[in-house]
């Protein structure tokens, strides 16, 4: 009976909550058809009717935050807070705001509040299924145990294994739902759990029966920090092979492009302004003798893991159009240089994983260049997507590309070949000494959970250390299930959560109180396993540089000193999460970068000015890898809600009652108290002891450890 309460209740839950969508277009605009597409449908189309003027559909939505965009005329609004041509101010003058939609727009965001339930006691809703990796997980050498129940339901919470009784401790909490947890140590065989309600009933569930092999966290990653080089723009160690970089850009197949007429790649040097090529196609020298000259400065940031963008031969700047994917880029140098650099790494204690690109290649890359001379005749003519043939290559009409582009003809990844050749690529920069892969665009491959369930399979079993990343921009745990990826690239914790608390503005639009709810509901969902090897980022390679996301300006601007702060605030929020803090290279010196709609392209990957390194930023960032190294809460999986209201957030980091770390963080231009929990806490930077209370500073923060007392 017990069960089918449960039951009832979690599907009660899933039901949702009534939402109603609406557009009201612009006076002039002719609207034919809208659709509304989000992270509550996969993106997909849901179709919404005309009435009145506008266009509705009401969707019962679980209590939770989800972006989402009207789809209008068969076009993506790029801005749903501001676009000339399909609503200004607002798209949707309803919504909670904006947020990065990672392709240089802004997604609309909308919070569904879970509904008041009238007077009394308040239904339990428990759920619980030791299959589903969120509620069971290895992480920290323990098996992490949760379940989740309605807000305010639950008193006191007892796991009962082996004879034993082990108290479960609310972890996290948000509108309509709280999360129990306890950690104990794995092989305890079958187990129930035990509540008491607020109004004092006890409820049994059970028994539950572990799996055998639970999903479990690869130890090493969040042991440190992390670190992405985007290779051409690093620091050029080797001068002489800068040149090599015009001979394999994709000027020499790309036809398309040799007609225009149009001005082709061009090398730069290190300092030259941005031409029209920055983004892909002027080179200005970085190379593997540069990173491996500079590993000195990674190890003095405490880096432990080197995210490289692609290092195989390619036709660009960014390397996402390989050519080869078994060959380094002669630009960078070659495998025996690789090998050295991989050796030199490991040796200073960093791990080292590869960009794996499977979705497409580039025009230069053997097979398309057979399918080109050849055509149906190629034994390659079904790798691709070929609509017409002769063509022209470059001719995005012709074949299909990732995003209709020409020059990245899409594999075809249910063929047997391509996926086989793809695996047997990634093994061997496994076997070769990378330590894991980041992988581009994982979900626009055809049967795309099919083959990272294979990739998985192979690289686990080659390597059971290996890390494995995708690059999903959204919150999706449909890929964190313990038999695809590791991790997801965090954009939608770092982007979406901390960036957007540490810009400030307008607590009616985002606050801590917010914040700290999209935290506790994105660890609610994620495995604590996954929560622990997190790759977690603010900026990278395809977004503006942090300082400028925070109101430092564009490249060569002046920052003022209150964007500065938020950065290091920014910073502070990243270093406190439970994986490993992703810095894009330069962010530590303070650089500014933005990412304009017009060319010249992704300023935020201008090369890296060594000589203009703020010091002081740069001190910064060594202090926050020296509270991780120094305080063992701040390099576990767990993390545990506090406190959210107005520019305060909090939360604590760390086994209850092992060190545990209470992380402090104020977005606001003047000091804010903070009520403390019972004990002392000590502030490792002050040292000294905090009880009751402790101010936070005006856009700072404070990592305070339990002292007990």
């Amino acid at each position: 009976m017990r069960r089918i309460l449960a039951l009832v209740a979690v599907l009660g839950w899933a039901l949702g909550v009534p939402v109603t969508f609406r557009y009201t277009p612009p006076p002039g605009l002719e609207v034919r058809t809208v659709s509304l597409r989000g992270s509550f449908n996969g993106w997909g189309e849901t179709p919404m009717k005309k009435e009145d003027g506008s266009w509705t559909i009401t969707l019962d939505l679980e209590p939770g935050e989800y972006q989402y965009k009207f789809f209008i005329n068969g076009q993506w609004p790029k801005d749903m807070c501001h676009d000339p041509t399909f609503g200004t101010p607002m798209v949707d003058p309803t919504a909670a705001g904006c947020v990065d939609d990672g392709f240089g727009g802004q997604n609309a965001v909308i919070v569904v509040q879970a509904p008041v339930a009238p007077g009394g006691p308040v239904a339990l809703e428990f759920a619980h299924d030791p299959k589903e990796a969120r509620y069971l997980s290895l992480a920290d050498g323990k098996l992490s145990l949760r379940f989740s129940a309605a807000e305010g339901a639950v008193a006191k919470a007892w796991l009962e294994a082996g004879g034993e009784r082990f108290p479960m401790h609310c972890q996290l909490f948000f509108p309509g739902t709280e999360v129990w947890r306890v950690a104990v140590a794995p092989g305890i065989g079958a187990y129930r759990i035990r509540v008491q309600t607020q109004d004092g009933r006890e409820e049994v569930f059970g028994p539950f029966t572990p799996p055998a092999h639970p999903f479990a966290e690869v130890p090493w990653v969040g042991e440190g920090v992390g670190y992405q080089i985007f290779p051409e723009r690093f620091f050029n160690g080797d001068p002489s092979n800068d040149a090599k970089a015009l001979e394999t850009d994709e000027y020499r197949f790309n036809l398309v492009w040799q007609r225009s007429g149009e001005m082709g790649p061009h090398l730069s040097g290190w300092t030259d302004p941005p031409s029209v090529h920055h983004c892909c196609h002027q080179y200005f020298g970085g190379d593997l003798a540069g990173v491996l000259a500079k590993l000195p400065h990674l190890e003095a940031l405490g880096v432990r893991l080197i995210y490289f963008n692609p290092l195989f031969d390619s036709g660009s700047a960014h390397g996402y159009d390989t050519h080869d994917h078994l060959e380094v880029s002669p630009k960078f140098g070659d495998k025996t240089l690789l090998k050295k650099l991989l050796e030199e790494a490991h040796r200073r204690g960093m791990r080292v994983i590869f960009d794996f690109v499977p979705n497409h290649t580039g025009l230069g890359f053997w097979a398309f260049q057979d399918v080109v001379r050849r055509g149906p005749a190629s034994p390659y003519w079904n790798w691709y997507f070929i609509k017409r043939w002769p063509f022209t290559p470059g001719d995005g009409q012709a074949y299909e590309g990732w995003w209709g582009l020409g020059n990245l003809p899409k594999l075809n990844t249910a063929n047997p070949g391509v996926r086989r050749y793809l695996l047997e690529v990634a093994k061997y920069w496994l076997r070769f000494g990378f330590d894991g892969v980041r992988v581009d665009v994982p979900g626009d491959l055809l049967d795309a959970h099919g083959f990272f369930k294979a990739l998985r399979t192979e690289l686990k079993g080659l390597k059971p250390e290996a890390y494995l990343v995708g690059e999903i921009w959204q919150r999706d745990t449909s890929w964190l299930q313990g038999d695809e990826f590791d991790s997801l690239m965090n954009y939608a914790i770092g982007r979406d959560i901390l960036l957007r608390f540490a810009k400030g503005g307008s607590l009616a639009l985002y606050n801590g109180r917010r914040a700290l709810a999209d935290l506790s509901r994105t660890y609610a969902l994620y495995p604590e396993a996954v929560a622990g090897m997190g790759f977690n980022l603010i900026s990278s390679h395809d977004t503006a540089r942090l300082l400028t996301e925070v109101g430092g300006g564009g490249l060569g601007d002046v920052p003022s000193s209150e964007a500065r702060a938020r950065q290091r605030l920014a910073a502070a929020l990243l270093y406190a999460l439970p994986g490993v803090p992703v810095t894009f290279q330069g962010d530590e010196c303070g650089f500014t970068g933005e990412k304009p709609d017009k060319p010249p392209y992704d300023l935020q990957r201008y090369p890296f000015q060594w000589d203009r390194c703020r010091g002081e930023t740069l001190a910064f960032y060594q202090g926050l890898a020296w509270l991780r190294r120094e305080l063992p809460a701040l390099r576990s999986a767990v993390f545990r809600g506090y406190l959210g209201e107005g520019h305060l957030l909090a939360f604590f980091r760390g086994e209850p009652g092992e060190g545990e770390v209470l992380a402090a963080f104020n977005s606001g231009l003047e000091a804010t108290p903070l009520p403390l929990p019972p004990g002392g806490w000590r502030d490792p930077l002050e040292g000294r002891t905090y009880r009751n209370q402790v101010e936070i500073p005006p856009l700072g923060f404070r990592y305070l450890v339990h002292s007990g007392g």
